[in-house]
């Protein structure tokens, strides 16, 4: 078979859901080339994206990029690569590198709709409202995309300025509020439904010590205190299960554009960047957390692990239930400054936030914290290098924290 006989049944088993297929036929296709071809990599790092695999796609891309410049691809073909290499560097959590190479996709070609409209999505994770909305707004004015995409942005707008100026009688607190509220809702009615069959809800997994007490069992390598329930147990089988297939995602009604897009709404605190964002799922809540200093990132531990075994013992809840599920590790980014830990927070009160909040605050006075963001999007970010020349024109409360 031909290098491009096999590029096309990889494009055909892309299309047709199976990327790992496409993956099979790519990598005969480069042993069949005989040489690097930036087509090549450019497609397989399309089907790694797909695959969840952005820190072996985003090399690919950028190789892609620099055998393009030798040869003279054209600005299109480069402007796709850019692309991917944005798409890469997003779920790599290197917002910094994305926006560069979305810069650089607009330096080949101003009129690339899908890299002005990522752009501002981008911006938006990052809590740089201003900047999106003056990005979204030029999308927009150029009607160079799909109506359904260039009215899907003017809905978009007109929610986050409603949210952001609070202009509806909404503010960033509703977002967090209306997450808790409606998962557990949602909780209370499938807990109700499974009691019924004899299930219970919230129980925690234990072990007994060797001084025969009965201890939160901790799974191998996790925190000390990282203590697991789990939503629902059968306890006539041990069968656990689970309220609800992935995390829950509401809309603030009114504002249900804000749903369907990562927006990050600073609070207006005083002692530290305190954000809000549009998805805050109460069952997997990123708590990140920014310092100003790597050497801070230590002391956080601690704290967030008091946190966590207040609310697994039932702090934020009541006799009957109200429990804190389950925490992550420590996942560190941003050159050892920042940490992310994504919690389930089960039926806890809203308290558990006000509680958190409280001891941050705590936390700051001592070593200072630049950001907090609970929910989806992306910390503060620096990028300094820069590997391709430049792309030639081508045409504890809330309001205290």
């Amino acid at each position: 078979m031909t290098v491009e006989e096999l590029i096309q049944q990889a494009m055909q088993a892309l299309h047709g859901g199976d990327p790992r297929k496409a993956r099979d036929h790519l990598v005969a296709a480069m042993e069949a080339a005989g040489e690097p071809r930036a087509d090549l990599h450019q497609a397989m790092a399309v089907v790694l994206l797909q695959l969840g695999e952005p820190g072996r796609a985003r090399p690919l891309l950028e190789q892609a990029l620099e055998m393009g410049w030798k040869a003279g691809a054209p600005p299109e073909f480069l402007v796709q690569v850019q692309l991917g290499v944005a798409a890469a560097s997003e779920d790599m959590d290197e917002p910094a590198r994305a926006l560069k190479a979305y810069d650089d996709a607009l330096e080949l070609d101003d009129g690339t709709p899908r890299a002005r409209a990522s752009r501002a999505h981008l911006l938006l994770a990052c809590g740089r409202i201003d900047e999106a909305l003056s990005e979204l707004a030029t999308y927009i004015n150029e009607d160079r995309d799909e109506d359904t995409f260039i009215e899907a942005a003017g809905e978009l707008v007109r929610a986050v300025k409603a949210m952001a100026d609070g202009s509806e009688g909404r503010e960033p607190r509703d977002l967090l509020v209306a997450h808790r509220d409606s998962y557990v809702e949602f909780f209370d009615e499938t807990v109700k439904e499974m009691e019924e069959k004899g299930w219970m809800s919230e129980c925690a997994r234990m072990r007994r010590a060797p001084d025969g007490r009965l201890v939160p069992s901790i799974p191998d390598g996790a925190r000390p205190y990282a203590g697991v329930r789990v939503d629902l147990v059968d306890p006539s089988t041990g069968q656990a299960g689970q309220v609800g297939d992935q995390p829950m995602v509401v809309a603030v009604a009114g504002l249900e554009p804000l749903a369907r897009a990562v927006v990050l709404f600073n609070t207006g605190e005083r002692s530290f960047e305190l954000y809000i964002s549009s998805q805050c799922p109460w069952d997997q809540l990123p708590v990140q957390v920014l310092f100003e200093s790597g050497d801070a990132v230590a002391q956080l531990d601690p704290v967030i692990g008091e946190w966590y075994e207040s609310g697994f013992n039932g702090r934020f809840g009541t006799r009957d239930g109200g429990r804190v599920h389950y925490i992550s590790d420590p996942q560190p980014c941003r050159g050892g400054k920042g940490v992310v830990y994504d919690v389930d927070l089960g039926r806890a009160s809203f308290l558990a936030i006000e509680d958190l909040l409280s001891r941050l605050l705590d936390l700051h006075h001592r070593y200072p914290i630049a950001q907090v963001i609970l929910g989806r999007g992306h910390l503060r970010d620096t990028w300094v290098r820069r590997l391709w020349p430049a792309a030639p024109k081508a045409r504890p409360s809330l309001s205290e924290a």
